[in-house]
């Protein structure tokens, strides 16, 4: 008589178990699902910007800052001692300076005081190889896609380190400024963590549905 009730008791006990064991990996898998490690772009990115080695235009006491949030796609660029453009406006430029590879990161003007509060958006980037950014004069409307060879203050930067305006921060080729081009996609750091999350997620089902198995087994 003890003993059957024992039997009985033990049986939903296993069940219990077993359903723990599932939400438990349940559980796991929502975690991997909605964590990730913060990767270098989502670090925000302070350029100082002056005037530097490949500067050929404006005031040479301009200054300013530019700062990059990659994980936003938020550029936001201040400055003083630009003088205003009348049918021209300033563009931003990040360029990888080994690979002379540039893409826009918006178009503005400064105040009649000199003054630039400017606020863009930047494009997905998945080449960590952009060391530069750099200010030009274009012209309104403008048509051409490539930067021209009238280049303001500007400021190189790491993705990793912190950024500076003295050209110390990069090894930049005067003047190797490109059109945009199809930027590498290879070793992006978002596809190894992914690759990373799906290999824990397939393992915790695995072994969500082998405790499962054994339990049912033992229960009956």
């Amino acid at each position: 008589m003890i003993l059957g009730i024992f039997s009985s008791f033990r049986s939903p006990v296993r069940g219990i178990v077993a359903s723990a064991a599932l939400l438990g990996s349940l559980a796991l898998l929502a975690i991997l699902a909605t964590s990730s490690p913060a990767s270098a772009n989502g670090v925000p990115v302070t350029v100082d910007l002056a005037y530097i080695d490949l500067s050929n235009w404006g005031p040479q006491d301009a200054s300013g800052t530019a700062e990059l949030i990659f994980a936003e796609g938020i550029v936001r660029i201040t400055a003083d001692g630009l003088p205003q453009l009348d049918g021209e406006l300033y563009q931003a430029w990040l360029v990888n300076s080994e690979a002379g590879d540039a893409i826009s990161a918006g178009r503005f003007n400064a105040t009649s005081s000199g003054a630039v509060s400017f606020e863009g958006s930047l494009p997905p980037i998945s080449d960590f190889g952009f060391d530069l950014l750099i200010l030009t004069v274009e012209p309104e409307p403008d048509d051409a896609p490539q930067p021209t060879e009238d280049r303001s203050i500007g400021g190189y930067f790491s993705l990793v380190g912190v950024a500076t305006a003295d050209g110390q921060g990069g090894e930049a080729q005067g003047g190797n400024l490109q059109a945009p081009g199809a930027l590498p996609n290879t070793g992006d750091p978002a596809f190894i963590t992914d690759l990373i999350r799906v290999g824990a997620l397939a393992m915790a089902m695995g072994l969500s549905v082998v405790v499962g198995v054994r339990l049912s087994r033992r229960t009956a």
